[in-house]
């Protein structure tokens, strides 16, 4: 194998994942501040060149990549065995769980998505999904962040963690409700208890899915 190919590819790997520590916090603090904002935003990329998308801030479907992947080595780092937690016949490696997390936590913004267009009287194809999922991951983020670290802040604290815990899910999830009233409000017209029930029962929904999908996958292990 060549060698300087091998030399250029680090390169780029090494540059790449140092972009990561630099546009992760910032496109975090974007979607966290400006929801609608980024939703603009990441459907304008769409019409960009693949190499030229998402310049100056990471892919959706990346920083919820991320996500994943920052929460579990925190939590190794605070000693949880993952994969004696996980389905042992299934999870075999770290990378196996990665995946499997990934995918799990990726259904909230699919069900979203599907919905949406589904409402809106959209044909349902892999070109007309991937701006409003895009949009999705972008706005599942914050809440899969928070989520994750309540439950550590829940299984690692001190006695009444559970409260510090219980505030951080709240408040992820309530962002996630006005984000996702925000977004129904610009796509669905719909506006005010309207916009806020049809984002509370497609939260709850894909809620219960991925929660069904996960553990249909520790029973077939």
């Amino acid at each position: 194998m060549d060698l300087i190919a091998i030399i250029r590819s680090l390169e780029e790997l090494l540059y790449e994942v140092m972009g990561w520590l630099v546009f992760y916090p910032r496109t975090l603090w974007r979607i966290v501040m400006r929801p609608a904002a980024m939703i603009r935003y990441s459907a304008a990329e769409q019409g960009d060149k693949p190499a030229e998308r998402y310049a100056d801030a990471l892919s959706p479907p990346l920083m919820l990549l991320i996500t994943v992947l920052f929460t579990h080595f925190v939590a190794i780092a605070m000693g949880d065995n993952a994969l004696a937690q996980g389905p042992a016949s299934l999870v075999k490696s770290v990378q196996n769980l990665l995946i499997v997390r990934a995918l799990i936590v990726a259904i909230l913004p699919l069900m979203f998505t599907v919905i949406s267009m589904q409402r809106r009287g959209l044909e349902i194809d892999r070109t007309a999904m991937r701006e409003p999922f895009y949009s999705q991951c972008f706005l599942a983020v914050p809440f899969v962040l928070a989520s994750q670290i309540a439950i550590l802040v829940g299984r690692h604290g001190y006695d009444h963690a559970w409260i510090a815990a219980l505030v951080i899910f709240v408040a992820g999830l309530g962002w996630f409700l006005w984000a996702q009233t925000s977004w129904i409000n610009q796509l669905e017209g719909q506006s005010g208890p309207s916009a806020f029930g049809r984002a509370l029962l497609r939260t709850l929904l894909a809620l219960l899915v991925a929660l069904g999908v996960a553990l249909l996958i520790a029973l077939a292990a």
